[in-house]
């Protein structure tokens, strides 16, 4: 997989070349993505309060209190065709089903020995280490078919990662196009 960096509008705006980001072929179906910008209550260096003891830490809180919920989101529409779009859903459904099911496991292990009056540690030790480790696959798994987003430090360039290299490359193609009519006018 690979990554492509976009100018914000064209993401944001629906501009990006119409090929699917996972597997690369030409599609006009979207995908509404959105990530968290920075950091919501933007305290900076507030956090030097923290030195100032118990005063610096109640004026820390209140600032934060006061600059809470105020989030700001990039909201994305990327091209992914509906195949891709299945996979996507099967796999976040896998990943619930395979938390839930790890979950009501170890419960049920717990409850059991209750109900025999038996030491029930070591099974459910087993039940929780194996569980974990279907979820962390499970949740692997639907990353690699998720798509995420980021904002550079200047605010003008979204960078979309894990993507199929054609989207990339038509990515790369558009912007030397840009590039090239800027130059020529």
């Amino acid at each position: 997989m690979a990554t492509a960096t976009v100018f914000v509008d064209d993401a944001v705006r629906d501009r990006l070349p119409g090929v699917c980001v996972k597997d690369g072929i030409p599609t006009a179906d979207r995908l509404t993505v959105s990530t968290t910008v920075g950091d919501g209550a933007r305290l900076g260096v507030a956090w030097l309060l923290v030195l100032a003891g118990p005063l610096g830490w109640i004026a820390l809180f209140l600032i934060a209190s006061a600059r809470s919920g105020q989030a700001e989101m990039l909201v994305a529409q990327v091209p992914m065709d509906e195949g891709a779009f299945e996979r996507l859903v099967a796999a976040r459904h896998t990943y619930r089903t395979t938390a839930v099911g790890a979950i009501a496991l170890s419960v049920g292990i717990v409850a059991l020995g209750a109900l025999l009056s038996s030491d029930v540690l070591l099974p459910f030790v087993l039940s929780v280490i194996g569980g974990s480790v279907a979820v962390a696959v499970a949740g692997n798994r639907a990353r690699a078919r998720s798509v995420q987003i980021g904002l550079d430090a200047s605010r003008r360039w979204v960078t979309i990662f894990d993507v199929h290299p054609a989207f990339a490359e038509a990515c790369d193609r558009r912007e030397r196009e840009r590039d090239r009519s800027r130059d020529d006018g």
